[in-house]
């Protein structure tokens, strides 16, 4: 459906969207300004690695709002829309104005274009949210102790989703830390009550909410029912029926699965990986306590096979003499602790209460491991992709008898991916620009 700013179409074409509501709110005035006419595009951003979403809105205004309004940076704008299909769910999507930049007016003088920065509510109070108290038990029951004491429940409920975790400590979270860097901080110390293998903590929000997951988890949810794009030439679409013979479903028009643009961001760095020990790593502890000096080590070979992943070969090969004999020493990691990291128990025993030595290496590894291959597609958009989603990308393989071959997909570039970050861009038209990452190789 059309909107009174020629966003959207009466007729459903790629990239078409319904604005259902865009409005700032003073919190200082009580006035309302509706923004459908006055934005030239808003882009939303999620990262796995960001605690809050993030959003950029472009504006042309010929009524002096930052005056007449004014905005001051504590404004709520407010946002629904969707992907213009009728099965799919509208995003609902709350923000505060914390930064306004790219001021420039118009040669008439009589007009103005700026940029408005947004955050999510939850990123927005907890700059202001500091720790600073003894917390105990396991690390998911303290990050859901940490979302209650310091937001509102309009922030967390029914968008707050934790993993539950099998460890337990007793930690004081610092008082120079924010509520969010606090449960980043936890998410190194946690370790999954479901299954036998280790996998690292993120803490991350996407447009539905609050993510405390592992790593594995995240791979196992996502790759239920991957979506499924392909690369095909500039001047060449996916022909209809096309999904049928590839072997997906999808509620979507065959133009949705199409990339419009793609770059490899990274595919292999051996040398980065030996220097870096992200084959092999060794740990050097100086335990002051007991006076010992302990090394660990830790290696991708002894867990590559039973770990969750996306892609299916390792990244280093057997086979070459120098380099298995480089292996052997690995990329060391020197970590010195101190003596806070014990705690007092009963009977004056010693008692390690931040498992560096059984998690560092573990983790470092990990979170370097998924970032193996990485690339970067934009698409028509889809108001239903979320960072943590899994994706599978079918690209031909460039060669010239490609088209006689059975297997026409190149096992380098092609495959499942983990959706790292996603810019989802509002304007004319919706798009998605989504990095992509794997952590194993295609051949």
């Amino acid at each position: 459906m059309t909107d009174i700013s020629g966003h959207g179409s009466e007729i459903l074409s790629a990239g078409n969207y319904r604005l259902e509501r865009f409005i700032m709110h003073s919190l200082v005035s009580g006035v309302n300004v509706d923004l459908k006419n006055l934005f030239k595009r808003i882009e939303i951003y999620e990262d796995i690695y960001s605690s809050h979403i993030t959003a950029k809105l472009y504006m042309e205004d010929g009524l002096n709002f930052p005056e007449r309004f004014p905005i001051v940076g504590q404004e709520k704008v407010e946002i629904a829309f969707k992907t213009d299909v009728t099965a799919l769910p509208l995003v609902e999507l709350v923000f505060r104005v914390y930064k306004l930049d790219g001021h420039a007016i118009a040669a008439n003088g009589k007009s103005q274009e700026y940029v408005l920065h947004l955050i999510s509510e939850g990123g927005y109070f907890n700059f202001s949210q500091y720790c600073g108290y003894a917390l105990s038990g396991t690390v998911s029951d303290m990050v859901g102790s940490v979302f209650k004491k310091h937001f509102p429940e309009m922030v967390w409920k029914d968008r707050l989703s934790i993993e539950p975790t099998k460890d337990n400590y007793v930690l004081v979270l610092p008082g120079s830390f924010t509520a969010f860097r606090s449960i980043t901080w936890l998410a190194n110390r946690a370790i999954p009550k479901i299954g036998l293998d280790y996998s690292p903590f993120m803490f991350y929000e996407t447009l539905d909410g609050y993510n405390f997951k592992s790593l594995s988890s995240i791979i196992e949810a996502g790759s239920s029912d991957p979506m499924t794009y392909l690369f095909t030439a500039a001047n060449i679409g996916i022909v209809e029926g096309a999904k049928q013979e590839l072997g997906f479903k999808s509620i979507l028009p065959n133009r949705y699965h199409k990339i419009q643009r793609f770059e490899e961001l990274g595919r292999f760095d051996a040398a980065e990986n030996i220097v870096n020990g992200r084959i092999v790593s060794r740990m050097r502890v100086h335990d002051l306590v007991r006076k010992e000096d302990r090394y660990s080590r830790f290696q991708e070979s002894d867990i590559f096979e039973s770990m969750k992943k996306l892609g299916d070969v390792p990244r280093v090969r057997k086979g070459d003499s120098v380099l298995e004999s480089l292996l052997q020493k690995g990329g060391a990691y020197f970590y010195l602790p101190s003596t806070p990291y014990t705690v007092w128990s009963q009977g004056n025993q010693i008692v390690d209460n931040s498992n560096v030595e059984s998690l560092y290496l573990k983790r470092k590894y990990h979170m370097n491991a998924f970032l193996t291959q990485k690339m970067v597609i934009e698409v028509f958009g889809d108001s239903r992709r979320r960072v943590g989603d899994v994706v599978r990308i079918k690209i031909p393989k460039p060669q010239s008898d490609a088209t006689s071959l059975q297997d026409r997909d190149d096992k380098n570039l092609s495959g499942e991916y983990l959706v790292t970050s996603i810019r989802h861009t509002l304007a004319t038209s919706y798009s998605c620009k989504m990095e992509l990452s794997r952590n194993g190789m295609g051949v």
